[in-house]
């Protein structure tokens, strides 16, 4: 009874443990249950983890920023001022100091205020308001309450005229943000472009996989057979040997099958960030869709018109060679001389009291105006006529950028063409041999049990029909990546597959 005492409560005692262990166990059975994905939920995953196109969207916000900055230019500005100033000096002008000596004293107390406002076609205008209060020696009103009111009108009239050259940096700045809205839509359809192609590579080594254990499994019912006839003394025990090779070798392929289906795995679950979404998954994926392997017609023609008003590079050096030649235009006004025209008009006031001062500033009796040119020339201007010739060679070099990508993508759009065409004639011509492949082994096995054959010729051609169904299968995951392929190079990849991806901009 002691004895059992101890053993109920040693069984209690490790009975925690025991439901630990089993509740790790299916954890970790969880943890390798495949996560089903489809290829536009992989994508849809990658829009928002993905840490190349994060980054992209990083360089949109700068570009803002740069916009804003330029924009900026144009924004008016308010100022106020307040100034206390004394002065002490001896003068000999009967004016300012009478009969009592030869010494000045003033002390003024200004207030002011003033709104400036940038021109888009250049130039500005600053209007300002200013009341001084002043206390001077033998002044005849002390003290005197002056009040100012004055429109400043300046404008270039050669360096810096138009608004092609005052708006021209704003332009450039936001033909530059374009510019990044269409370089990160290249670079969303490189990333599809690599999800589309890893997922259908997982499902070419899933099936692989499926392919080599099917493969494996002919050859251990082989082995069974062949134990089975020479126990029976009707096949010599090398036969054995033979099939046992078959199994290791193919436990081999499975094995390596196996290892390539989880480096895809990880491959495309790191590419679209899948590790890190807010959604807890498993370390394993599903591929959940088919490929297809039904010919799609394609015309050359149409692809590459298609490429050539959707591929963003275009737009891209179309914007580049807009924003050079607006460079030149800017870099070119300024070898001009500067020629400013500037006028100035305003009434003004003047009284011992402050509602003195204002009220002849209300009258308009009292006013100023001036009008004046202002002629600056450098001489030598090396500065400028160098950034004319730094601008003009930048616009050759993007105008034979633009020739280049052109070609490029001709030749894209050719090479993809062939490409789909090709991967086509593959599945046909796998099929066929696939299909051969199996007629050779069924007869072989029935040539086989009649004792015309040896196990050494049966191994070899089910290692042909495994041979096949790879080919076959590699024929049709090539097809659907070269589908995927030819969207990219004519620029569709992204509606092709219904992608809706507003901060990439449209083309």
């Amino acid at each position: 009874m002691w004895i059992g005492r101890i053993q109920v409560k040693a069984y209690f005692l490790f009975l925690p443990h025991i439901f630990i262990f089993g509740f790790f166990l299916s954890v970790v059975a969880a943890a390798e249950e495949p996560t089903p994905l489809s290829l536009k939920e992989a994508i849809q995953i990658a829009l928002q983890n993905n840490s190349e196109l994060q980054s992209g969207q990083e360089d949109i916000v700068l570009r803002d920023a740069a916009l804003q900055i330029e924009a900026s230019q144009f924004d008016p500005s308010l100022r106020m001022n307040a100034n206390l100033k004394q002065s002490m000096r001896e003068s000999t002008a009967f004016a300012e100091t009478g009969l009592t000596g030869n010494l000045f004293e003033q002390k003024d107390v200004q207030i002011g205020l003033g709104w400036k406002t940038p021109l888009r076609w250049g130039g500005t205008t600053d209007l300002t308001l200013s009341q001084i209060k002043t206390d001077a020696s033998f002044q005849r009103t002390n003290p005197t309450y002056q009040a100012d009111l004055a429109v400043k009108w300046t404008q270039p009239l050669l360096q810096g005229f138009g608004e092609k050259i005052t708006q021209g940096p704003l332009v450039i700045a936001k033909r530059q943000r374009d510019i990044s809205l269409l370089t990160l839509r290249s670079r969303v359809m490189d990333v599809v472009l690599k999800i589309v192609s890893l997922y259908w590579e997982l499902i070419f080594q899933a099936e692989n996989l499926v392919v080599q254990k099917n493969s494996l499994n002919l050859a251990q019912q082989l082995l069974e057979f062949n134990q089975t006839k020479v126990r029976l003394g009707l096949l010599a025990p090398i036969e054995i040997l033979v099939a046992e090779s078959s199994v290791a070798s193919r436990e081999e392929a499975v094995i390596v099958a196996e290892k390539e289906v989880r480096d895809v795995e990880d491959q495309l679950g790191n590419l679209i960030g899948l590790w890190g979404f807010s959604k807890p998954v498993s370390g394993r994926i599903l591929a959940a869709d088919r490929p297809v392997s039904d010919e799609i017609r394609l015309d050359p023609d149409d692809l590459l018109k298609s490429a050539l008003a959707s591929r963003p590079e275009i737009v891209v050096a179309e914007d580049n060679i807009k924003n050079g030649n607006l460079s030149i235009e800017i870099a070119e006004n300024q070898l001009r001389p500067s020629l400013d025209f500037v006028g100035v008009l305003g009434p003004s006031g003047i009284g011992g009291h402050v509602s003195d001062s204002l009220d002849q500033l209300a009258s308009r009796d009292f006013y100023r105006w001036e009008v004046g040119l202002l002629l600056g020339v450098s001489i030598g201007n090396k500065a400028a006529t160098a950034t004319v010739r730094k601008e003009k060679a930048g616009q050759q070099k993007l105008r034979l950028e633009k020739e280049k990508v052109i070609s490029q993508i001709k030749l894209d759009v050719r090479e993809g063409d062939r490409r789909v065409k090709s991967d086509f004639e593959r599945i046909k011509a796998t099929r066929r041999a696939l299909d051969l492949s199996k007629q050779q082994l069924s007869s072989g096995e029935e040539r086989f049990h009649l004792g015309l054959l040896s196990s050494h010729d049966i191994i070899e051609f089910q290692n042909d029909v495994a041979i096949a169904e790879g080919h076959s299968l590699r024929a049709i995951i090539d097809y659907n990546k070269s589908l995927a392929n030819i969207y990219r190079v004519t620029g569709t990849l992204l509606e092709q597959y219904s992608i809706e991806t507003g901060y990439v901009g449209a083309g």
